[in-house]
């Protein structure tokens, strides 16, 4: 295919495609919100396991029948959600693309993929990679965490600059996109403006988690961001390509497209495939008190699924094998708090005055009063913040929520992905077999239900009631049953419930 050659005049060759002189639809996008309904610009997937024979299998569907999606696809770990794995994957309108992710021999997970859609690398079969994670912990690092899926750019059929180059090579013809490599090549930060047009609303992805040496399964669908306009429209979003290559960038580059305080603090080598993350900045046109840079992006985002009490159902019937794994994952957390790890490991907070959720006074390190590792961020709760409920209304509460082995002084959860069971300190034998950053509680109850309270505290700026700010947290329930005459086990998987929303600062 002949690729057609045009004059531009773009951005400079370290920077980020905040915007396009192309034509634009004509409702920008003005705010970000998590759309119940599961479509949008971005995904996010609260949990991946690779532990004891899981596996996890992602599908990202565009329904977008007019338009491709370029996207970035990222695997952060449980801890304190270090980059493992990134790569990029161009759908053609009405793709779907899938992938497994399993352990490999040397206790990595590992992706693999048949999906014909084009990538980049071609290739993204392989093994996690270790070099963020930390040390202490090892390969079992990459075993647990979560993904995020963004929407960077859309592939428009348009006869004009490059781009009906890059929509007919990643088109699908009778199954088999044409990839042409000297094409997608291309589509380095100096040149994508002219391959691609600015990224609309359309995608959704779902996730299973499979055991079949224990004959279980566990699915749900990934949490949806979705851009939009003033009146509520779904809107189009900045084109936010960042290409694959690991040229280096300094944090004063990195830092008016990222939140994460070891990029913007230069602790870490960051690459231009460290972007976008979730905190670069998404709107073309934000509403007053929007998502205008990435720390504001990143609160904005904290403060749509920021949560003062959630609340999951448990059982535990040890004659039905029943066990009850609660998955809690905090999407906005490396944006305000990570750790550098070295021989004394160091929290590192971002300290401006958007960082209401994860500062030094709300977060610690793990030690053996937490009962966290010390490589681990833990969010401290204090005493009270656990109650439980059978299911005759009879209440208890505790504080005993430890990291095993551990002896709590305070509560805490720790770790960006953190595994709770009830009643059931073993991850060898619990719902998920969720051991990086695992804590537990005993209730005294066989079955009902419970829910996390997270402490109030005052605003710490701008006028308004002294509420609960919450913590931006997703919670999901994982229950695991046993049909003892078949000695088959059943896996249940719900959503957790949001009792009362966290304080939305002014």
């Amino acid at each position: 295919m002949k690729k057609r050659i045009i004059a531009l005049s773009v951005a400079a060759a370290v920077g980020g495609l905040a915007g396009s002189a192309m034509a634009q639809s004509p409702n920008p996008g003005e705010v970000l919100v998590f759309n119940p309904a599961g479509v949008g610009h971005i995904q996010y997937i609260p949990y991946f396991s690779t532990q004891a024979g899981n596996v996890t299998a992602i599908n990202i569907v565009n329904t977008d029948t007019k338009n491709g999606k370029v996207l970035k696809v990222r695997f952060r770990g449980a801890s304190n959600s270090d980059d493992v794995y990134d790569f990029q994957v161009f759908l053609s309108p009405g793709d779907v693309w899938t992938a497994g992710i399993s352990q490999n021999g040397d206790g990595r997970s590992q992706l693999a993929t048949a999906d014909n859609s084009c990538t980049l690398p071609v290739n993204v079969n392989g093994a996690f990679i270790t070099g963020r994670i930390s040390t202490k912990g090892g390969v079992a690092e990459t075993r647990e965490g979560y993904v995020e899926i963004l929407t960077m750019a859309d592939i428009v059929d348009e006869d004009s600059f490059n781009r009906k180059d890059l929509f007919d090579t990643v088109k699908h013809d009778a199954g088999v996109p044409e990839c042409d490599f000297d094409i997608l090549k291309e589509l380095t930060q100096e040149s994508a403006f002219s391959y691609m047009s600015v990224p609309t609303t359309g995608l959704f992805a779902n996730w299973t988690i499979i055991n079949v040496a224990n004959v279980f399964a566990y699915s749900g669908e990934a949490a949806a961001i979705e851009a939009r306009d003033s009146s509520g429209n779904a809107a189009y979003g900045q084109l936010v390509y960042w290409d694959q290559r690991s040229s280096s960038l300094t944090p004063a580059q990195a830092a008016p497209y990222t939140a994460d305080p070891l990029i913007t603090g230069g602790l870490i080598a960051a690459a231009r495939y460290d972007l976008p993350d979730l905190s670069t900045p998404y709107l073309p046109q934000p509403l007053s008190g929007s998502s205008t840079c990435p720390n504001c992006q990143a609160k904005n985002l904290s403060d749509a699924i920021a949560a003062a009490e959630v609340a999951a159902e448990f059982y535990s019937e040890a004659t039905l094998g029943g066990q009850t794994d609660w998955v809690i994952s905090f999407p906005t957390r490396r944006y305000f708090a990570a750790v550098q790890y070295g021989t004394t490991d160091k929290a590192i907070f971002n300290t401006s005055s958007d960082n209401v959720y994860f500062t030094s006074a709300d977060m610690e390190l793990g030690n053996a009063g937490n009962g966290g590792q010390v490589y681990q961020l833990c969010s401290k709760l204090g005493a009270g913040a656990v109650a439980f409920y059978d299911r005759e209304e009879t209440p208890t509460e505790s504080d005993d929520i430890v990291i095993s082995p551990g002896t709590p002084l305070t509560l805490s959860v720790c770790g960006e992905v953190a595994v709770l069971g009830i009643n059931n300190a073993s991850a060898a034998d619990s719902a998920t077999f969720g051991s990086v950053a695992r804590a537990n509680v005993e209730n005294g109850f066989v079955e009902g239900w419970g829910s996390i309270t997270v402490p109030a505290k005052a605003p710490v700026y701008g006028p308004g009631p002294t509420e609960a700010y919450g913590l931006p947290m997703l919670l999901r329930q994982f229950t695991r049953v046993n049909n003892t005459e078949t000695d088959v086990y059943y896996g249940l998987s719900y959503t957790g419930r949001v009792i009362q929303k966290g304080y939305l600062a002014p």
